[in-house]
């Protein structure tokens, strides 16, 4: 009795440690590609002797924000020296310090996706999303430099992870999110403007879009107050780079593999799918994507793959939704033949029965 006890109890435990890592397993995996992904961008960044060009600008003015001197570009997002700032106030100036804070951000913005799409679209699919996105290649270069694409994206998906939680405290908290990410990086708030009315469209609740925008316009304003006061003017980008053409340039789709590989091919299948447009969900990643692409193609004559950063997470989020529509059609369509097999077999049963009725002058009697 005691042997079939003990028995029972290890097949008890058996039975939960699978139900654990069949609930958790993909969880545990994401855990430890994240640990190897950052161990792996402390390797990289490790053996940076000087900063890019533009990482120097932005240490520049981090010490012109912490030593109150005039900026040296002032039409640089100022998001990324205040955190630089921030920091020196405590260690004192040293670059290597904040090498790998972009990294830090990266990583951040994957973990907030991961979350994000685990909630509502499952485990599976948030890893794909996310590990595509953190493992592509402009992605990680460029977060291995003092820029401001990965700081910029963290907060662009914090944004989302709070616009797609209906509750007005967290809406709240959008509006300052999708503040921040305007302070990281000017041009990505067109992206978070995007999402956000889309998902104030979605939700028709007009009292949501408001808490938004009752904190998100005070930030705003208070970010280029600031800014103004220390540099007198306000600019976003040189005059140059804010021309925009209706003229689209192919730039992006003719280097598409090149700057999100095989996957993207996927893109084009998703947006084909009827099933795509019966989630409401997808909405935001597919408005991201287009209004992205097209945002970044009518540049007059300023195109680069760091441009793409942004709006990596959308690509890879639709190629993989093209997956799983495919996956789901394929069953129904196996489910479909497999009904009308039946049905063809039923008939053909009572076909035979009826002839074999009428032969021998019976028919409709059984």
């Amino acid at each position: 009795m005691a042997l079939e006890n003990h028995n029972n109890l290890r097949k008890n435990e058996n039975k939960s440690i699978l139900s654990f890592f069949k609930s958790y397993g993909i969880d545990i995996a994401f855990v430890i590609f994240c640990i190897f992904l950052a161990l792996y961008y402390n390797e990289f960044i490790s053996v940076l002797r000087v900063p890019s060009h533009d990482g120097t600008v932005y240490l520049m003015n981090a010490h012109d924000w912490l030593s109150n001197e005039p900026l040296d570009e002032i039409y640089r997002p100022p998001l990324i020296s205040w955190i630089i700032a921030g920091i020196w106030s405590v260690t004192g100036e040293n670059w290597v310090l904040v090498k790998g804070l972009q990294a830090i951000f990266t990583i951040g913005a994957g973990v907030v996706l991961y979350i994000l799409l685990r909630k509502y679209k499952g485990n599976a699919f948030a890893f794909g999303v996310a590990a595509l996105t953190m493992v592509n290649g402009p992605v990680f270069l460029f977060s291995t430099q003092i820029l401001t694409e990965g700081l910029s994206l963290f907060f662009l998906v914090l944004s989302m992870y709070f616009l797609k939680t209906q509750k007005e405290k967290y809406w709240f908290l959008a509006g300052i999110t999708i503040a921040l990410t305007f302070a990281s990086r000017y041009p990505v708030f067109l992206q978070a403007i995007a999402i956000f009315v889309v998902e104030s469209i979605l939700t028709r609740k007009p009292k949501l879009a408001l808490r938004a925008i009752s904190s998100g316009v005070p930030a705003l304003i208070l970010i280029a107050l600031i800014v103004y006061l220390k540099a007198g003017t306000f600019t976003t980008a040189l005059s140059k780079d804010t021309t925009l053409s209706l003229l689209l340039s192919p730039y992006y789709i003719v280097n598409s593999i090149n700057i999100w590989g095989i996957p993207f091919l996927l893109v084009p299948v998703a947006l084909i799918y009827r099933r795509t447009y019966e989630d409401r969900f997808n909405y935001s990643f597919i408005v991201w994507f287009i209004v992205s692409l097209l945002f970044w193609s009518a540049s007059s004559g300023n195109w680069q793959f760091r441009f793409a950063f942004q709006y990596t997470p959308a690509v890879y989020f639709l190629s993989i939704l093209a997956i799983e529509n495919i996956v789901k059609s394929s069953i129904s369509v196996n489910s479909t033949i497999v009904s009308y097999h039946g049905a063809i077999r039923s008939r053909l049963k009572r076909i035979k029965r009826i002839s074999r009725y009428e032969l021998f002058g019976d028919f409709g009697n059984e």
